[in-house]
């Protein structure tokens, strides 16, 4: 069912409850969903962190998931003096803190006047010291423990949290000390030294995921938070010659040259001399800057009781994306639902192309076979003219199909009956196999769709359900050769000024004998 978001939004200002509960007569019935016979599609994250993923393991890094909170005692102990001005980077995490909500005999009076007979106040007043002391965990908990301890109804508890305990909507956030992941060298130290004791050397660990990082605003080029792949390697005698080596042979396999450029200053975690820009050669842009790498400072190392020189790099995933997807905005890359400018390839309006109509059972899709198989054998002998196509059993009767042309000096079957239907360029044509369209059709995506295809689909449908003749005339448009183009297609088609042209004379018409 399509709704009417206006409407419900105006109806749920005047009365969110009412319209809460008859609502869900929208979403409640019998199963009606099946799944679309296509694949779905990756994120274009996804395809390169499995890429990455791939390389990495084969060189023999084990790959690990970073916790994403901190405390931020771990900045201070990695950057040194440098940390208050990090520290103004980083996202603090704040919670609500819970109050003492009482049940004075005003609350008492108005509760008994909304939900009559209720008398659990003992129970209520349990329910609410549980919640101050958090023995109740999250606020969806709070709700389900009215619901089920109470034995009231959801809109009750609805009430009883906005109407009576007005304690809760005046509350302000309270920070803590817990920073989300800003830079995910700030989880290596605490998981290196968790594991220095426990593998064998190297140690080779990878990761991939969010960072979270407070920009003062967010464009093309800075997001406030973003995907991103790190790496260290733990050894005895590691140096930055060999972070320079691993770095070249990890770009090496994602088919980059690359060069470094030595950074006259370097964050505090990093020992002095040992960070390097790493720039890839893009065929069309020239050098772009796409990592980062450098020893950690044996200073920071030493906070953890690490033993061992450990290198680092953090090659950015959506910068290798931009470039090799040629992407000129971040925003795209993370979340091209929003930012991206929506676009169809060939590829997906022809997937987005089918028949509409279909027979629903096996003797059906055998007499849609045969209907195009005949038409293909006669469809150009000289009318008038009688093909039997069928004969068997459809439902309790016997039954005789054929395909007629009574009229003379014209052919069985219209002159476009074999018309395929193909993308090219944005737009939609159902064209003949003729040297005339033979670039398009080279050029073209193929929906595996002909005219005759669609109406032989329409007709064994037809016929299914007791109809006796089923034809079709001059096509003018998709739905003449029961054809269904995806709405979201159509208003592609149509915004980009392309074409939907399915034309042509078909004149097929069949009949049956009972």
């Amino acid at each position: 069912m399509k709704f009417d978001p206006s409407n419900i939004k105006e109806r749920a200002k005047k009365d969110f409850e009412k319209t809460w509960l008859e609502t869900a007569r929208f979403v409640i019935g019998e199963r009606s969903f099946t799944f679309p016979k296509r694949k779905g599609k990756k994120h274009l994250i996804t395809i390169y962190s499995d890429k990455t993923r791939d390389l990495l393991l084969d060189m023999g890094f084990d790959e690990v998931v970073l916790k994403p909170i901190w405390e931020e005692q771990h900045v201070r102990l990695q950057y040194g003096p440098e940390a208050p001005a990090i520290l103004d980077r980083l996202y603090y995490l704040a919670t609500l803190p819970r109050p003492d909500i009482g049940l004075s005999d005003a609350k008492k009076k108005l509760i008994q006047g909304k939900l009559k007979g209720f008398d659990k106040f003992e129970e209520l007043q349990g329910i609410l010291r549980d919640y101050k002391r958090e023995n109740i965990v999250g606020g969806e908990d709070f709700t389900e423990a009215l619901i089920t301890r109470l034995g009231i109804k959801t809109e009750d508890a609805h009430y009883l949290i906005n109407e009576i305990f007005l304690e809760l909507k005046d509350i302000k956030p309270t920070p803590s000390s817990l920073t989300l992941l800003s830079h995910i060298t700030t989880a290596w130290f605490p998981t290196l030294q968790a594991v220095q004791d426990k593998r064998d050397l190297p140690v080779m660990l990878f990761t991939a995921g969010w960072r979270f990082r407070r920009e003062q605003k967010e464009d093309s080029t800075h997001l406030r938070a973003h995907y991103n792949l790190s790496m260290v390697v733990m050894d005895e005698n590691l140096t930055i010659d060999d972070g320079k080596y691993i770095t070249e042979e990890f770009f090496r396999r994602m088919g980059y040259e690359v060069k470094f450029r030595h950074k006259p200053s370097n964050p505090a975690y990093y020992a002095p001399g040992t960070n390097y820009e790493v720039f890839v050669k893009h065929p069309e842009i020239g050098w772009v800057e796409v990592t980062e790498i450098g020893m950690y400072s044996p200073v920071s190392l030493a906070n953890y009781d690490l033993k061992y020189p450990v290198f680092n790099s953090g090659p950015g995933l959506g910068r290798i994306i931009m470039i090799s997807e040629n992407i000129s905005d971040i925003r795209e890359v993370h979340f091209p639902e929003i930012y991206a400018e929506f676009h169809l390839s060939d590829e997906q309006i022809a997937g987005m192309t089918s028949l509409d109509k279909t027979p629903d059972t096996a003797v059906g899709k055998e007499i849609a076979k045969a209907i195009v198989e005949t038409c293909e054998e006669h469809g150009n002998e000289p009318s008038p003219c009688r093909f039997d196509a069928w004969k068997g059993e459809l439902g309790d009767e016997q039954v005789t199909l054929y395909i007629v042309e009574p009229e003379e000096n014209t052919k069985l079957c219209g002159p476009a009956f074999l018309n395929e239907v193909v993308v090219h360029d944005g737009s939609i044509f159902g064209v003949p196999k003729t040297k005339k369209y033979e670039d398009l059709l080279d050029t073209g995506v193929k929906t595996n769709i002909r005219f005759i295809d669609g109406f032989a689909a329409l007709a064994a449908h037809e016929i299914e359900h007791g109809c006796s003749e089923v034809r079709t005339r001059m096509a003018r448009s998709h739905s003449d050769v029961n054809l269904r183009i995806d709405p979201v297609a159509v208003r592609y088609i149509q915004g980009q000024n392309k074409k939907i042209d399915i034309r042509g004379p078909v004149f097929i018409t069949v009949k049956v004998e009972r």
